[in-house]
């Protein structure tokens, strides 16, 4: 096939400023998001409906202009959970009473329902018949944390706990149904929220009538539309998912879901009797009590107890969802989010030019070359966790990424140019792409852009890698083999057939 006739690849990227507008960003930023969205389309799926499509959706800050009738002077940034709820309406009620009883029960003080407004008149007949009823909910965090950047990180890491709890609960309560109904968070958190769908680009914000509002406010979105290749589209799928958005696959999953299953031998909590699945009920009935959320978070303890979190990854969900719900641990386990991608996805530094004055970045992965598994395949990887927001393309950079500054401060990246209308050459101040393994991240407190050296140094900076190299790393050299043969060709022969 021609290469101007490929489309096998989903449209990425972000927009960020955090200069313009007051502390909750502008609604300029998302109306530019959702116009490069509209320009992505060529590279999505539809439909055999020709009007639905196999997914479109953007992450943005919380608007909280928007919200605002759910803000307090004691919580002025509650945690918000958007969720796909059945449509039925005795199964929602169900799962509603589980989920705020979830909350209630690891400090979550629950504020309120709201229904998301939506207009399924625009769907396609294949998505409609699968629409989930769209519902988001507000939590308070708890009394004895504060509103300080340090105290919110502790909220976020109780937000994520009480999710990965949901599910659990829902089943154990039997509210699981085999019919298509399923309960599906896209986001929860203090800081970021997700609207997608299983829509093309044109349609999400008609479906969604929030993102029409003036008041929906923010200083970056991150949009994708989604050209789905190993799973049939539904709902949930769409991307982006909770922390990041790409456009490639990834080729090693199947290793990568075992290795990270093979660390869930160490569940922490007691154990009650010789069953892994049972935990005494005092180790686990407060998820957010301080030495269990450290424990979890902190040693990066994927705590796969059944019985009280739904396991991290599962080969029953696809690729992109898998890889997300990995970063998402580590970015809750006070990992910075470029940290996190360094480690999962690491470049080929080995003799690398680029880096032969920076040997902290090579020493940083070389460590973390012995403790996780690269995810090979991803290709431009755009993420956030809410402080900051970046994109890196795998080594292998396969999928263009490139990016543009203007004058009034706004970053544009997008995996082709020619997405952002209106955006005019004299407005630029500088512009360029990332290569193999390359990164770009934006501060979105101090506003300040990272190139790849800068990112990359500051993090490797963080520990002496070199040094704990140098003194616990053991090489293992060559060993001599023995000159006599333990089989000769026929026993040999039959013992690699019967393997």
């Amino acid at each position: 096939m021609a290469l101007v006739k490929e489309r096998d690849a989903c449209g990425v990227g972000f927009i960020a400023n955090t200069q313009s507008g007051d502390e909750f960003g502008t609604h300029k930023v998302l109306t530019e998001g959702l116009s490069a969205l509209d320009c992505m389309e060529h590279r999505g799926a539809c439909g055999g409906d020709g009007v639905s499509g196999d997914g479109a959706g953007i992450m943005t800050e919380i608007p909280w202009l928007l919200f605002d009738e759910y803000r307090s002077d004691s919580c002025g940034q509650p945690g918000v959970g958007m969720v796909f709820m059945p449509q039925d309406e005795d199964r929602r009620e169900a799962v509603k009473a589980a989920m705020e009883t979830v909350c209630m029960n690891n400090e979550l003080e629950f504020i309120a329902w709201r229904e998301v407004p939506v207009d399924p008149s625009v769907l396609g007949p294949l998505a409609r018949e699968a629409q989930p009823a769209m519902w988001q909910f507000f939590v308070k965090s708890p009394d004895r944390l504060s509103n300080d950047d340090k105290e919110r990180d502790g909220f976020e890491r109780t937000l994520y706990l009480v999710r990965r709890r949901f599910n659990v609960e829902l089943e154990n309560l039997g509210l699981k149904w085999d019919d298509g109904d399923e309960v599906y968070l896209a986001s929860f958190s203090s800081r970021t929220i997700v609207y997608k769908g299983m829509v093309q680009s044109s349609v999400l914000p008609r479906f969604y009538l929030d993102l029409k509002d003036e008041r929906y406010t923010t200083k970056f979105v991150i949009y994708h539309r989604r050209f789905s290749t190993n799973t049939n589209p539904r709902w949930p799928l769409a991307q982006p998912m909770r922390v990041l958005g790409h456009n490639g696959e990834i080729n090693t999953l199947l290793g990568n879901v075992n290795w990270i299953k093979a660390r869930e031998a160490s569940k922490g909590g007691k154990i009650v009797g010789d069953d892994p699945d049972l935990c005494s009920a005092t180790d686990v009935e407060d998820l957010v009590d301080y030495d269990s959320t450290e424990n979890i978070v902190t040693m990066c303890n994927t705590q796969d107890i059944p019985s009280v979190l739904e396991p991290l990854v599962d080969l029953g969900r696809s690729d992109s969802a898998n890889l997300d719900s990995v970063f998402e641990l580590m970015c809750q386990s006070r990992h910075r989010a470029p940290c996190a991608l360094m480690a999962m996805v690491p470049t080929a530094y080995e003799n690398e030019p680029a880096l032969a004055d920076n040997p902290e970045i090579v020493d940083f992965y070389k460590f973390h070359g012995g403790l996780l598994e690269a995810w090979d395949g991803p290709a431009l990887l755009v993420f956030s966790d809410g402080k900051s927001i970046g994109a890196s393309l795998d080594r292998n950079g396969l999928r263009p990424a490139r990016y543009s500054i203007t004058k009034d401060g706004t970053m544009y990246l997008m995996s082709e140019t020619g997405v952002i209308p209106g955006l005019k050459e004299a407005d630029i101040v500088k512009k360029g792409r990332l290569g193999p393994g390359q990164m770009i991240n934006v501060d979105l407190e101090t506003g300040e852009v990272k190139d790849n050296i800068k990112i990359k140094s500051e993090i490797a900076s963080r520990h002496p890698y070199g040094e704990w190299l140098a003194n616990q790393r053991k090489l293992v050299g060559m060993l001599d083999f023995a000159e006599d043969r333990t089989y000769d060709d026929e026993t040999a022969t039959f013992a690699q057939a019967s393997f």
